[in-house]
């Protein structure tokens, strides 16, 4: 019975435990247009819009209401309950973003000239 018990026991360890490996850490960067488009994203404004409307309740604390909407030069593309707005821009603004209302920036290698982002020649 000891015996018996002793190799499921050794049958059981050994099937749970997984013997460390050696692991060689990764690294990699992104190129500088990806790295530049997530920064310039991440410090780009909201584009959220506050305004606090009074409504009519049997209750009279709670009669003022914020409401949160896209900003003038802004448009949601998301839902009316999870606003994601975006600036506009009218002009042309591939190889680059719209970082504000009518506002393009180029990307790294690329210049403005003639409303659009034109590749740097050197």
């Amino acid at each position: 019975m000891h015996l018996t018990s002793t190799l499921i026991g050794l049958l059981i360890c050994g099937l749970g435990i997984e013997l460390p490996t050696r692991t060689a850490a990764q690294f990699w960067s992104l190129d500088p247009v990806t790295q530049w488009r997530k920064e310039a994203l991440a410090e780009r404004g909201s584009g959220i819009c506050y305004r606090t409307l009074t409504v009519e309740t049997i209750n009279p604390n709670s009669r003022s209401r914020q409401i949160s909407y896209c900003c003038d030069g802004y448009v949601n593309k998301g839902t009316s309950q999870n606003l994601k707005c975006e600036p506009i821009c009218s002009e042309d603004c591939s190889n680059g973003l719209c970082l504000a209302p009518e506002e393009c920036e180029c990307a790294p290698g690329y210049y403005r000239s003639n409303k659009r982002c034109r590749f740097v020649l050197d």
